[in-house]
């Protein structure tokens, strides 16, 4: 595996803006959603990611198992949320469920990341709303 920049990273998460939210989806600028988006920019860097995650919609509202927690530690690193650096992804649970949505944390204290109320991959401001609903962060090998 071949080392790469946060800066770098960061660029090609930023071609994925304005790519519209679709449930399951990881195809930049016709459709994905928050998984798809983190899988699809980190691919040039880290390779295809061939583990399906098939879930529901509302997954998160009837299971407690961490699924998306356990993929994304598959493929990355679990550091600890204040170690959050730009181009580390951040989960986010609401309630006392399981963490259901991710996104990169970028420059500027910034959160780039898609989902269906958004209706597009956006970059904003890492909010209180976000950091209050943030359970982990996760960091891919090989980012220097």
């Amino acid at each position: 595996m071949t080392a790469f920049t946060r800066a770098a990273l960061i660029a090609e998460a930023r071609t994925w803006l304005g790519t519209p939210w679709h449930h399951q989806a990881a195809v930049k600028g016709a459709g994905c959603d928050c998984i798809g988006f983190v899988r699809g920019a980190a691919e040039p860097f880290i390779g295809l990611i061939t583990q399906p995650m098939n879930y529901a919609a509302t997954w998160p509202l009837y299971r407690a198992e961490e699924r998306l927690r356990d993929q994304m530690a598959a493929h990355a690193t679990e550091i600890d949320i204040a170690d959050a650096l730009p181009g580390d992804i951040l989960l986010f649970g609401v309630g006392k469920g399981p963490a259901h949505h991710c996104g990169f944390l970028s420059d500027g204290n910034r959160l780039m990341h898609c989902y269906r109320e958004a209706g597009a991959v956006v970059e904003q401001d890492l909010t209180g709303f976000w950091i209050e609903k943030t359970r982990a962060a996760f960091r891919l090998p090989g980012i220097a």
